[in-house]
């Protein structure tokens, strides 16, 4: 694929803008991070490791002529995501992609049932709805989030949204992204200066499936390399996002039944609205929650 030639066609200079990155050390995060070089964008990272995201910061700045800053960020932690909103609110930010994220964790302790929750869902609708104000004075004014057509394959429960109940690791990664998803269309339903964007970049072989065993891991590296789209093939659906304006319930995903080939604009599976208010009722009381305690 001519990636170059691509960018020409679907993108615009990002000359002066800053973009803040989260999960930026991972294998599309890294895709994501290099091709905001090459279309000249400052950007974030943040990351909670570091050490990944200074070795990541360097190799960007070798490579592209460009601003590039580093904020730590742990989703599992409150303390590490409301200083990153104090640090952050310090730049002129243009854009956020949300880009961090964890599918599967061991399921004897339901802490982790949470924390993915957490980490998918929560945490990046508490930072969005608190840089708001800050989007709104950019020229860009996007959000960029990465969601998953594992969404399918839950529904919200009001009485168990963190899915304490179910032992299957893609429910409940499905159930994390299907609120991710419809937490932000409500919060953008009405709001006119900063523009939303869900995307899906398919099923790729990244760092996401670290968490499988490893016998598991050995067996589907290869078919996966094979069968689906690159981590960065798989990163132009993010790219895309930010220039491409979507209606609400609209996304973007590889052009094929949702799994491989180029970024390509689609209409998400319709959930009902009794449904969707008890996410986006779920995720105010959740910010307002972390409001009094932080």
């Amino acid at each position: 694929m001519n990636y170059k030639k691509w960018l020409k066609e679907n993108t615009k200079d990002l000359k002066n803008k800053t973009i803040v990155l989260t999960g930026s050390t991972g294998g599309l995060g890294q895709e994501i991070a290099n091709f905001l070089g090459m279309l000249n964008a400052n950007i974030i990272l943040a990351d909670r490791d570091f050490e990944k995201s200074s070795k990541l910061k360097e190799s960007l700045l070798k490579k592209y002529n460009i601003s590039v800053k580093q904020i730590k960020l742990d989703l599992q932690n409150l303390d590490s995501v409301t200083n990153f909103i104090t640090e952050v609110k310090k730049q002129n930010i243009n854009a956020i992609i949300h880009n961090a994220g964890v599918y599967n964790l061991p399921t004897n302790d339901e802490q982790n049932y949470y924390t993915i929750n957490k980490v998918n869902y929560l945490m990046p609708y508490y930072i969005t709805k608190s840089l708001l104000p800050e989007l709104k004075k950019s020229s860009l004014a996007r959000v960029v989030v990465v969601g998953s057509i594992a969404y399918e394959y839950a529904k919200f429960n009001p009485c168990d949204p963190e899915y304490l109940m179910c032992k299957k690791p893609n429910k409940i990664y499905g159930n994390s992204k299907r609120c991710l998803i419809y937490s932000m269309f409500e919060l953008f339903k009405n709001e006119k200066s900063v523009k939303l964007s869900i995307v899906q970049p398919g099923v790729t072989p990244t760092n996401i499936t670290r968490h499988f065993p490893k016998f598991v891991r050995g067996i589907i590296k290869l078919p996966m390399k094979m069968v689906f789209n690159s981590p960065k093939k798989s990163s132009l659906c993010v790219i895309k996002g930010l220039f491409e304006d979507l209606n609400y319930n609209e996304w973007i995903g590889p052009k094929y039944f949702g799994v491989w080939g180029k970024p390509k604009k689609s209409s998400l599976k319709q959930i009902s609205n009794e449904e969707i208010l008890q996410i986006f009722q779920d995720a105010e009381e959740n910010y307002n929650l972390i409001e009094k305690i932080k």
